[in-house]
């Protein structure tokens, strides 16, 4: 044998014992990982990749297009604004000012009839189910604990969590937050096929409804929950409580975690720009579409500011992020969003009756606020559109 042949030969044997090592050690996700990213010229998940996933489709009712401002004729961003926005390789911004488009942009392969994964900004809709399921008694409350729904709960330390704990992002439990670690829990969330399994797997390892530590597995747990409480998957109570309600302007889909299986609730929910739009406007009415209370307005009230019961690892009162919404202040006045990795946005701005919808392929860094820089850039850019 040539030392050519014997070196291939030896690679070969090598890279084939990393795979069935990989695959023993429970990380056999890593491969699909990689074909559905590196192999398709990407580091990581993109935002327009559902089709490589199995889905649930939430179907839309009597679409009603959102209304275009006689302003929208009129207004523009100057070169910096679309340049900066370009860098960041966005794919959509909106603003609706008063209920009406004043501004839609789209780039590249996007447009108003492209689904794009909201990623993280998911969850925020997670936490509006939950709402509506305690309206319908499905839930007693925030309090009730998670284990009288969920049996894996129903004993040891985890009894002790309860679906507030979970909003909150303070649930104790161990989880490897990550969007760049290939082994952390996120990416086999994402990449594996037994979300299930997953979560029973997770341990308490500090005190409940103490700490905010961002886990997507917290959400997971939350769709779960809901599963159990209504007796039909997320997707379904999605639709007929909400997505049938508002005039979505098309159908919408939850990623699955295999074919039959449970909706990846912590990241995967696509739809388009216009439509997250109308989800906003949902949140700047106070959980009201034309006249009917879909989310109960109390639970907004709660869900939507800072919940001070709990605090950030530096010991401080936490101060950013309510039941699975964010929120921050922009010049005196109370901002409430959904965002999700590489800078999904669902921007509410009450005090300028706007809702500002971004989707994209990057993010700016997050400050020490807690807040990523660009959402002040998107708060600049729709008060200067509808000043024009």
């Amino acid at each position: 044998m040539t030392l050519r042949k014997k070196i291939l030969l030896g690679s070969c044997t090598v890279f084939l014992s990393l795979i069935i090592g990989h695959w023993i050690a429970g990380y056999g996700y890593l491969l699909r990982g990689v074909a559905f990213s590196y192999l398709r010229g990407q580091s990581g998940p993109g935002i327009n990749e559902s089709h490589l996933f199995f889905n649930n489709i939430i179907y839309t009712q009597n679409p009603k297009p959102l209304p275009n401002s006689i302003k929208k004729k009129f207004t523009t961003l100057n070169a910096a604004d679309i340049n900066a926005l370009e860098e960041i390789e966005t794919a959509s911004f909106l603003v609706i000012e008063n209920d009406s488009l004043i501004f839609e942009k789209y780039w590249d392969e996007f447009s108003k009839t492209t689904p794009t994964n909201t990623f993280s900004a998911s969850k925020s809709l997670v936490s509006l189910l939950i709402g509506v399921a305690i309206e319908e008694g499905y839930i007693k409350s925030v309090d009730q604990s998670v284990g009288d729904f969920l049996d894996d709960f129903s004993y040891g330390d985890k009894t002790k969590i309860t679906i507030k704990n979970l909003l909150t992002m303070s649930s104790g439990l161990s989880w490897g937050e990550s969007g760049g670690n290939p082994y952390s829990d996120n990416a086999k969330a994402y990449y594996g096929q037994n979300l299930r399994a997953h979560i029973k797997g997770l341990k308490v390892i500090e005190d409940p409804g103490k700490t905010f530590r961002y886990k997507s597995g917290d959400t997971q747990i939350l769709v779960y929950i809901l599963e159990a409480a209504t007796g039909v998957s997320i997707s379904n109570y999605l639709e007929e409580k909400i997505w049938s309600k508002i005039g979505a302007e098309n159908n919408a889909s939850w990623n699955l975690d295999r074919k039959n299986g449970d909706e990846k609730g912590f990241c995967c929910f696509y739809g388009v720009s216009r439509d997250f739009g109308k989800i906003g406007q949902l949140i700047l009415h106070k959980g009201e579409y034309n006249g009917q209370q879909l989310v109960p307005l109390d639970y907004l009230k709660k869900c939507l500011i800072a919940d001070k019961s709990i605090f950030e690892k530096d010991k401080t009162p936490n101060k950013r992020y309510g039941w699975h919404w964010w929120t921050a202040n922009y010049k005196g006045n109370d901002i409430h969003y959904a965002r999700g990795l590489l800078g999904q946005y669902i921007i509410i701005h009450p005090e300028k009756n706007m809702v500002i919808v971004r989707t994209g392929k990057k993010r700016k860094k997050v400050h020490s606020d807690g807040h990523p820089a660009d959402l002040w850039d998107y708060l600049r850019m729709g008060e200067t559109i509808a000043k024009n």
